[in-house]
């Protein structure tokens, strides 16, 4: 599949779906009881549209495999607030993370988007961000296909992402 940094560039309905591609990067696996909790913002944009979260819920702590729980970006649980567009991350995404590459890695992003009526739903393996220096912030760009919607929906729809995890 594609990286993340291909996958994000696109119209506004393509900008939906590339803004419900990041969102479901930031969804991780589960983690066992005994690992330490952590969180993740988040920024998506296409087309000039964008969404935002903060203090989502990992299952652990990057650099550690870890899974975003959905409830806590999508609303009500969570904060995700989005310009022009509704949006729902459909899945809780596992990521990797390769420290000697600067890379992390979404196993499976689902996400919805909602434009003017009309919807469509993106989904994508294996994407991949990279990592800004030293830091737990990472950014990246790619096109996401589209599962199922309209005629209408962008495919592949561009999306731009970043995402700090704490």
């Amino acid at each position: 599949m594609p990286h993340l940094s291909r996958f994000l560039r696109s119209t506004p309905a393509k900008a939906a779906g590339v803004l419900v591609s990041a969102l479901t990067v930031a969804a991780l696996t589960a983690a066992p009881a005994s690992a330490a909790e952590g969180s993740i913002d988040g920024t998506i944009g296409a087309e000039g549209r964008s969404c935002t979260w903060t203090d989502g819920v990992t299952s652990d702590t990057a650099p550690n495999d870890l899974t975003v729980d959905r409830s806590t970006i999508n609303t009500p649980g969570g904060n995700l607030s989005c310009q022009d567009v509704e949006a729902t991350l459909n899945n809780d995404p596992t990521v990797s993370f390769d420290d000697n590459a600067g890379t992390a890695t979404a196993d499976l992003l689902d996400i919805s988007v909602t434009v003017l009526g009309v919807n469509c739903r993106y989904q994508a393996t294996d994407l991949s961000v990279q990592r800004d220096g030293d830091s737990r912030s990472y950014a990246g760009s790619a096109d996401v296909p589209l599962h199922e919607g309209s005629f209408l929906c962008p495919d592949p729809a561009s999306v731009d992402a970043s995402f700090t995890f704490h």
